[in-house]
């Protein structure tokens, strides 16, 4: 059992049956809430999860460690990197090779490719204690393994491996799959409902990637990186379809959303209005170097890195004629657990007062860009200092203390 001090930092949320809610922001179409009801949770596996929001390191000792550990419950360890979202698949397979053998050179390591045969992946997945799926476009995974969200030899291969008690880990693309649905791609701008951000301000760390949810488009760090991105950034803006895109994911977490490279690229956004449109609780936002691990069989999510990630509660979310309120979320640092299961919180959270006690500053070039949404997310969470906004290209955040170690945030639409 938490003791006492773990068991008030450990929140009790769960996810509630809820009639679909239809949001209809004046700026935006919204799709209902189920939109992809037929894709019941499956039955808890014993496994476990690893996530990794993006730009996952050789040097990321906590995160192979943490692999690892998790692979072992599961008897022998021997990992198998999965490539199949990643472009150049090659310069992956042998980068992430290394990495492991770095950290435990006996550890047997094998690579399947997007290309590898149904019988030959089959076999791989079944002789793993691990899956490392590598970073790229999500939507190659899926497309690979679950065409049109359907189960295949491969899928029914990685199940089993969590019924045994192995681990499958994600990193970036990897980490946007996990979920009964995934986001897809898009702004926050565009999943708002905002036709087209301003070209002269990209927005805090939108630039990177804008085409899709996981960063096959350069990283964007740095003021070089983000002037290189004005130009594609307004065109990705003009032809983005508006409203949260996603679709059906590789259905490992039955809980909630996943999202990746979260706070580097300001997806509070298009988080929220994913979570809005397909009614879902939870969504649990992974930043760049940052890595959560989650038990299936009890719902309990553990923060592995001292870079801190997101737990968003849409429990009591509410739409409004300026975009979203009611919503709730804790950081997720290093050794901190936040569970899955638990039940919806007793009442929605009180309006946050109209007073703004700080507007967090977005300073370029680099981290302080780049960072500047987990800076309101962790100020705002000191008990006592007032509400902190974050303005961006339309739309903007604004969150205070909640009293329970978290905060309280509405995004809202700035005409």
């Amino acid at each position: 059992m938490l003791g006492d001090d773990a068991a008030m930092r450990c929140l009790r949320w769960v996810s509630p049956c809820r009639a679909a809610v239809v949001v209809a922001l004046a700026v935006a179409p919204f799709a209902a809430c189920g939109a992809f009801a037929d894709a019941a949770p499956p039955t808890a596996a014993r496994g476990s999860l690893l996530l990794v929001g993006g730009g996952l390191d050789d040097d990321a000792r906590p995160v192979y460690e943490r692999l690892l550990a998790l692979a072992a419950r599961a008897g022998h360890v021997r990992v198998v990197v999965m490539t199949a979202a990643t472009g150049p698949q090659d310069e992956e397979a042998t980068d992430k090779t290394e990495a492991l053998r770095t950290w435990a050179p006996d550890v047997p390591v094998e690579v399947v490719r997007r290309e590898t045969p149904t019988d030959a992946t089959v076999a791989a997945i079944d002789r793993a204690s691990a899956l490392l799926f590598t970073g790229g476009d999500q939507e190659r995974i899926t497309a690979r393994y679950r065409p049109n969200d359907a189960d295949t030899p491969e899928w029914l291969a990685m199940r089993r491996l969590l019924d045994r008690g192995g681990v499958i880990a994600g990193c970036s693309a990897g980490c946007a799959m996990m979920g009964q649905r995934m986001l897809t791609g898009g702004r926050s701008a565009q999943a708002l409902g905002i036709a087209r951000a301003p070209a002269a301000n990209g927005g805090a760390g939108q630039g990177a990637g804008a085409a899709n949810s996981t960063g096959t488009a350069a990283a964007g760090h740095g003021a070089g990186a983000a002037a290189t991105n004005v130009a594609s950034v307004a065109t990705v803006a003009e032809a983005a379809p508006l409203g949260p895109q996603r679709g059906p994911g590789m259905k490992f977490l039955p809980w909630g959303l996943t999202d990746s490279h979260f706070f580097e690229r300001d997806r509070t956004g298009r988080l929220v209005a994913a979570l809005a449109a397909t009614g879902e609780r939870f969504g649990l936002a992974v930043g760049e170097d940052a890595a959560v691990a989650i038990d299936l069989a009890t719902g309990d999510v553990t923060g592995v890195t001292a870079a801190e990630s997101l737990l968003v509660d849409a429990a009591w979310i509410a739409p409004t004629d300026a975009g979203f309120v009611g919503l709730l979320a804790r950081l997720i640092g290093q050794g901190d657990t936040v569970s899955l299961r638990a039940p919806k919180p007793a009442a929605a959270p009180p309006p946050l007062p109209a007073a703004i006690a700080r507007t967090v500053p977005i300073v370029e070039p680099g981290q302080n860009r780049q960072l500047a949404m987990w800076r309101v997310f962790r100020q705002a969470a000191v008990p006592g200092a007032g509400v902190h906004a974050l303005q961006l290209d339309g739309w903007r955040v604004r969150a205070a203390a909640d009293g329970d170690g978290g905060v309280a945030f509405a995004v809202e639409v700035v005409r």
